[in-house]
């Protein structure tokens, strides 16, 4: 029951990561909520599927799956927005 919960939830966050994409106006808000989204939501996911399938069945495939992702999200986020400040694209103020 609770790796359900978790499955939803991470879907939640991915929907609402994508949703973030169409969204937000400025390259910097949109790689906030895709970043969050993604991270997140794929984490929860994850988890939630090793809640529900079980240890044995793919534990440990799922275990570096979820490092992959919190250690390749953020550094493709960096780089995105590195490349995109390099390009000219300013923050707005508010």
């Amino acid at each position: 029951m609770i790796g359900l919960a978790f499955l939803a939830s991470g879907l939640a966050l991915l929907f609402l990561g994508g949703l973030g994409l169409f969204r937000f106006a400025g390259p910097y808000e949109r790689l906030q909520g895709a970043g969050v989204g993604d991270i997140g939501g794929a984490t929860l996911f994850l988890v939630g599927l090793i809640l529900r399938c079980g240890w044995e069945a793919t534990g440990w495939i799922l275990v570096l799956l979820i490092a992959f992702f919190l250690f390749t999200g953020p550094l493709s986020t960096h780089a995105i927005a590195k490349g995109a400040f390099v390009r000219g694209e300013r923050p707005r103020g508010r």
